[in-house]
């Protein structure tokens, strides 16, 4: 189940950035897997920015985090 959905008016994200993103990371890419990844990232992006929507007026950010709490 996805609670996240991407929205329409993703952030640009060109095959050039891509590029870049992986020169940095140190990564080589093939061709054909730049425009998928590109694709991939806006729909990231997308999705990242429904978070800004949220109202966290009343919510206090994390300050610790223990793995060994309950879910």
């Amino acid at each position: 189940m996805t609670y996240l959905q991407p929205r329409a008016n993703a952030a640009p994200i060109s095959p050039e950035v891509v590029e870049l993103l992986a020169r940095l990371a140190g990564l080589t890419l093939p061709p054909e897997d730049i425009e998928p990844l590109a694709t991939a990232l806006r729909s990231q992006l997308a999705s990242i920015e429904a978070l800004d929507e949220l109202d966290l007026t009343d919510v206090n950010p994390i300050l610790e985090f223990d793995p060994r709490w309950p879910v």
